[in-house]
């Protein structure tokens, strides 16, 4: 930067951040905020209790977020946080379904896989605590990526993303991008999704 400004790099970077999650201070929970938007067109019939089911499905998530957190400060796996992940799932779908509404596997699994995707692009120095899982992470489905995984042979979904019902199913997709990737699935997710292809050498 010139010698007369006292703006950083990392100023600027905290100003794209701020337009995009807004200017709440609690960025953990403006990541959560985010990632419902980008799922929330979805849920149908859901308008009139919107708020107050939706103030505590946010709830389960953080309190989820902050289990991981304290878990990776330990010891954490590919196995610890797949169970994480499924119980996280299924704990956001509970709250919906104790309140007469139905919240599908595929719709639960965009917004916790944007979350985390939003936690990262904030960075470990604005959100620490989450670096370590970065590696075990799933990609969040919708019908871009898996657009773009096609070319790869993926296999298809038998239904669109967000009315995707069966764990398993939605599991079994994961562990192929695991498989036929060397790369991080996030890493994978980032590239398709920028437009780019995936280097043959990362690709099994």
């Amino acid at each position: 930067m010139p010698a007369n400004s006292i703006i950083s790099r990392a100023d600027y970077e905290d100003y794209l951040i701020y337009l995009y999650f807004g200017s709440n201070a609690d960025l953990l929970t403006a990541c959560i905020n985010r990632a419902y938007l980008d799922f929330n067109r979805t849920l149908h019939g859901f308008r009139k209790s919107e708020g107050d089911i939706y103030e505590s499905a946010k709830n389960s998530l953080l309190n989820s977020l902050e289990i991981l957190r304290s878990t990776a400060r330990n010891e954490i796996s590919v196995d610890v946080f797949d169970n994480w992940h499924e119980k996280t799932c299924e704990s956001l779908i509970s709250v919906f379904s104790n309140n007469g509404y139905r919240l599908f596997v595929g719709q639960a699994q965009k917004w916790v896989n944007m979350t985390m995707k939003y936690i990262f692009t904030a960075g470990e120095q604005r959100i620490p605590g989450f670096d370590s899982v970065y590696s075990y992470c799933h990609v969040p489905f919708d019908n871009i990526l898996l657009g773009k995984l096609e070319k790869y042979g993926f296999p298809s979904l038998n239904c669109a993303w967000s009315r995707l019902d069966k764990y398993d199913e939605y599991f079994e997709r994961q562990k192929w991008v695991r498989q036929r990737f060397s790369l991080a699935p996030m890493d994978v997710e980032f590239l398709l999704w920028s437009g780019k292809e995936i280097s043959p050498e990362y690709i099994r």
